[in-house]
């Protein structure tokens, strides 16, 4: 079997794929070089036109920079690669680009936005099967449900993402969730848990060698201590979170860290230095506009003038606290108001997706059974038949009456029907079972093959076959691709009509991300009142050609198996026209 080569621009797609994952990979440690890689690499698919590379880039850069807190720049870059991917209906492309953007919106208080965007993302994740992405939206979403202080949704979506974690072995996203959950519970007065939870958290981060996610669980942990009257403790830990979220990048996460740094130098009559890290709060939060930790800052201000005993000082502070939080608290609740009806909106379509889920396992289990059964009864009764047509064969030889002759055809050709009902459902529970590696498809080596399967049939000599295939390199089910090549060509030959110039054309060919299958013919057609049901089991358009019924139905099934399209255009006396669409799978961008 021969494979195609693979082309210059086949190899820059893997080469670049390849990147873009190291260059995702290293966002943990080294954020800016991350940046810096992923900027290249989008320049370099745009001058090769690798649009779909480009757009997970594009994808790729909208999460880093919304992890500075450049937000600006992030929306641009995940909404301008959402649209592409709507476009291409291109589900985990999607999903990736409304996770950014569902970020983007809880970090600016816009939550009713958020939560949509997020439940969006991760009903596609679930579909997907994609647990390392349902855990990091599930943690997104119970910040989210923090911050409007549903305290019980938000514990929940932590432990579901804790479990989506387990279930595919990340500690480091384990964590993730582990450090909100830790401050939830000392919310409640859980001290010891909350304790627990959060030394959990940092011991997976260090296991892990996860910088930034360490930089998060210390910043939980020095919280912690702060509140329970721990300052030197606190300080470690909070002026280690700093060296690590500057390595980083991370603008956002220093602003906070340096504004409970100052909360803790206060607490120890500091003031010099409290003054220092509030100030360096406040130069930081600026350029980003983030309200939320000017306006801490600025009533911490207040608080620390109150203490010098400096009163002037301390009224221009809470003014502009006041200012500050104004601004936050009028949004925040406009945007509370939209939360909860964006809530009661996700858990009706949550009960909407649990039953129809149910519904949907209830058929597989059924289709499941119905295919063991055919399975069963087909193997059951092939012996019989086998026997039967070992006897039609020998006494055929000894029937010498004409009359007597054509009446036991009539009952062979009954037989081989039978065979061929009974072979087409053992096939047909093969295509639903029946798990193969997958090989490189020579696609002009099987249409050939198959074309001399189909020798048999009688008309096949009245035909003449036109072959079109071009070079694919294409990975699948060497079996399923066989069983829908072989389908269409022997259905196309079988409806020939007698007395044309009759000709089957076989086109092959590779469009954008789709193999396309294309067999034409100017046989019998369709007549249009039985167009609907082709492809329904054991449906046959006419008595003139023998069949089981079950050929199109098998075809339509393999399609399925390898989630592509088919569809047929006919037109009865003159022929009919089958497409068949594969997927291709893209090159491999995890990154995304």
């Amino acid at each position: 079997m021969t494979t195609a080569p693979i082309s210059t621009s086949e190899e820059l797609a893997i080469r670049f794929a390849d990147e873009l994952q190291a260059a995702y990979a290293l966002r943990s440690s080294d954020l800016k070089k991350s940046i810096e890689l992923t900027e290249d690499l989008l320049r370099s698919c745009k001058i090769h036109q690798l649009e779909e590379l480009q757009m997970a880039a594009q994808t790729n850069l909208g999460l880093f920079y919304l992890i500075q807190g450049r937000f600006d720049i992030a929306l641009e870059y995940s909404s301008d690669a959402l649209r592409y991917f709507e476009e291409r209906q291109d589900q985990k492309g999607i999903a990736d680009a409304k996770y950014n953007i569902g970020s983007i919106y809880y970090r600016t208080n816009n939550y009713h936005q958020a939560l949509l965007l997020l439940v969006d993302s991760l009903n596609i994740y679930r579909h997907l099967g994609d647990h390392y992405n349902q855990a990091r939206t599930l943690k997104s979403m119970g910040t989210v449900y923090e911050l409007f202080a549903d305290s019980g949704k938000a514990v929940e979506s932590y432990e579901k993402s804790i479990e989506a974690a387990r279930a595919i072995h990340d500690p480091s996203l384990e964590s993730n969730a582990l450090n909100p959950l830790s401050a939830i519970y000392f919310k409640q007065g859980k001290h010891a848990q909350a304790l627990e939870t959060i030394e959990r958290s940092v011991d997976l981060k260090i296991k892990t060698n996860d910088q930034r996610g360490l930089a998060f669980a210390l910043y939980g942990r020095g919280k912690i201590y702060s509140k329970l009257g721990d300052q030197p403790k606190a300080i470690v830990d909070l002026e280690e979170t700093c060296r690590l979220l500057q390595q980083a990048g991370d603008q956002l996460g220093m602003g906070m860290a340096y504004n409970k740094l100052g909360v803790a130098y206060m607490e120890m009559s500091d003031f010099s230095r409290a003054r220092n890290y509030f100030d360096m709060a406040l130069e930081i939060s600026g350029p980003i506009n983030f309200q939320v930790v000017r306006y801490r800052v600025f009533h911490n201000l207040y608080l620390l003038a109150k203490r010098e005993g400096n009163e002037a000082m301390a009224l221009d502070f809470l003014e502009k606290h006041m200012q500050c939080k104004d601004a936050v608290v009028d949004k925040e609740t406009y945007n509370l108001i939209k939360s909860y009806d964006a809530v009661s909106q996700i858990e009706r379509l949550e009960q909407e997706a649990k039953q129809q889920q149910e519904r949907n396992e209830i058929i597989e289990r059924k289709n499941a059974e119905l295919d063991s059964f055919f399975y069963r009864v087909s193997h059951d009764i092939k012996g019989p038949i086998s026997s039967l047509m070992g006897l039609s064969s020998l006494v055929s030889r000894e029937i010498t009456h004409p009359e007597s002759l054509k009446l036991f055809n009539m009952y062979h050709s009954q037989i081989l029907r039978v065979n061929d009902i009974v072979m087409g459902l053992i096939n047909l529970t093969r295509i639903s079972n029946q798990q193969e590696g997958l090989t490189i498809i020579d696609f002009d080596k099987l249409t050939t093959d198959c074309i001399d399967s189909c020798r048999y049939l009688p008309q096949s000599k009245s035909i003449r076959i036109i072959k079109e295939i071009s070079p694919v390199a294409f990975k699948s089910e060497w079996a399923i691709v066989n069983t829908i090549l072989q389908n269409l060509i022997e259905n196309a030959i079988k409806y020939y009509r007698p007395r044309a110039e009759s000709f089957v054309r076989i086109n092959v060919r590779q469009e954008h991300e789709e193999i396309v299958i294309v067999v034409q013919d100017n046989g019998q057609g369709i007549p249009e009142n039985h167009r609907q049901n082709i492809f329904d089991m054991f449906f046959r358009g006419t008595d003139r050609t023998q069949g089981s019924g079950l050929g199109l139905y098998i075809l339509k099934r393999a399609v399925e198996r390898l989630n592509g399209t088919i569809a047929v255009e006919s037109e009865f006396g003159v022929g009919s026209t089958f497409t068949v669409r594969l997927p291709v799978s893209p090159v491999s961008t995890n990154a995304r």
